[in-house]
């Protein structure tokens, strides 16, 4: 980590500082400055645009943090990520847009491909919404991102992937005894009546014990989605390594669980409306989730948000 130290120049033209990279990173991320804040080493003379500093890569490379995440003990401020994250897709719809239009036509070609190349969605899914996280990441925090952004998810191909696989198998781990309940207390009485030539009937036990699985499924589902929602995030953003990235992930879940599992039904209630018009209401739907997720993501581990120049 890097010991040079940054002077500020205020909205209200006066010089701040001295600021280490990751506080300046914060004072980005909490709209404290923006790309054209003008900073300069301490002790030198020379000017330049703070986004000139934080991102000094060329078009298409990772900028990647420093160190490992650590959530911040603050709670999760759900209004705050929700305005803020409205402002982020308000300022910068358009890319936002076509990054989510991009976002959704690959997730379905990959869907009508697996009807042919089975799990065919699997091979994409990480590592292309790692790439819309990093876009989203950089108008965040630089106020500028490309298009091209959306596939620098490709460049982590192998650790984004590994991640689908780890977070589907958390899930499917999660719904298996609810689903026991539902198909031993529930559908195997009915299936072998038939087998016995008699006719298959739920009787009300039956039905309890299936209503009963369901609810059970659905509720450590969701559990297994809300301690595991950073986990994208983490990794894409390539805090520390990925055992690192994954505990990180679970903590913020856990110490932020009533929060994330607000976001996570307002999510899914605003994408089942957003699908009725033909699912045109996804292309807005998607990409504000992500600003939001964005901004609550850099509540939780902005005090541990620091630079590192691309490789």
């Amino acid at each position: 980590m890097s010991d040079k130290t940054y002077e500020m120049i205020g909205g209200d033209g006066e010089q701040y500082g001295p600021f280490t990279i990751q506080q300046l990173q914060d004072n980005l991320s909490n709209g404290r400055a923006n790309a054209q804040t003008q900073i300069r080493e301490t002790g030198t003379e020379a000017w330049q645009p703070l986004g000139q500093l934080l991102n000094p890569g060329t078009q298409g490379q990772v900028r990647e943090p420093l160190g490992a995440a650590v959530p911040s003990d603050q709670p999760l401020d759900v209004s705050l990520a929700l305005s803020s994250g409205w402002a982020l897709f308000k300022q910068h719809m358009g890319i936002m847009i076509g990054a989510g239009a991009i976002y959704l036509a690959i997730l379905i070609a990959a869907g009508v491909v697996g009807a042919v190349i089975p799990f065919a969605q699997i091979f994409v899914q990480g590592p292309l919404t790692g790439g819309i996280i990093i876009l989203t990441l950089n108008l965040s925090r630089y106020n500028q991102a490309d298009i091209s952004d959306m596939f620098l998810g490709f460049k982590n191909y192998g650790w984004l992937l590994l991640l689908s696989l780890v977070q589907g198998a958390v899930v499917v781990a999660a719904i298996i005894p609810g689903a026991i309940v539902m198909i031993v207390g529930g559908l195997l009485p009915v299936m072998q009546a038939e087998q016995a030539g008699g006719t298959p009937e739920l009787d009300g036990a039956s039905i309890a014990l299936l209503i009963v699985g369901f609810l059970l499924l659905l509720v450590l589902a969701t559990i297994a989605v809300v301690l595991t929602y950073f986990w994208y995030f983490l990794v894409a953003d390539k805090r520390g390594e990925f055992g690192e990235a994954l505990a990180a992930g679970y903590r913020a879940g856990k110490m932020n669980f009533w929060s994330i599992l607000g976001l996570v039904i307002l999510f899914g209630l605003i994408g089942m409306v957003s699908a009725i018009p033909c699912g045109l209401g996804l292309f807005f739907a998607i990409p504000w989730s992500f600003a939001v997720m964005a901004k609550a993501y850099e509540q939780i581990f902005s005090s541990s948000t620091v630079t590192r120049e691309s490789e």
